[in-house]
């Protein structure tokens, strides 16, 4: 049986859904190595960004709920089952950026999650003290979430 060079497999991997590249890492141990490697991570994410495919819309219902909407397909609505599980623990979005998510439970853990492979993780927390405050500076809690390519 003939096979793919191993530069034409990634070209057809690269046009897929993460659904279904998840499915197929279970096709052979290179293409598990090729899915989950960072490089072909980047690609897939700049493809799915130049030609506009691979969207979806995640929405929060009653603090506890979240539902995915794919643009492609607006009738297709997934229900997703947040890093804590099913707990009724109302769970806030911080912030996204490039398909993760920064939640924020209401005990002031904060998550990073990614809904389309269903990974999180749990960051340590970091207090920073301030001096003490005052009228014009009280005291706060910020969140930033980005991405630094470099």
């Amino acid at each position: 049986m003939a096979t793919l060079p191993h530069e034409m497999t990634i070209e057809i991997l690269l046009r897929l859904s993460v659904k279904d590249l998840l499915r197929f890492k279970c096709v052979s141990k290179p293409w598990c190595s090729s899915i989950d490697d960072p490089d072909f991570i980047k690609l897939h994410l700049s493809h799915s960004v130049k030609t506009n495919t691979n969207h979806s819309l995640i929405l929060r219902h009653c603090e506890y709920h979240f539902f995915s909407v794919n643009y492609d397909s607006l009738k297709t609505t997934q229900r997703l089952n947040h890093p804590l599980g099913e707990q009724k623990t109302p769970i806030k979005i911080l912030g996204t950026c490039n398909g993760l998510l920064a939640v924020i439970d209401d005990n002031g853990r904060i998550f990073l999650w990614n809904p389309s492979t269903r990974k999180s993780q749990v960051l340590p927390s970091t207090e920073i003290e301030f001096s003490s405050p005052s009228i014009f500076f009280p005291r706060s809690t910020y969140y930033g979430f980005g991405y630094d390519p470099i």
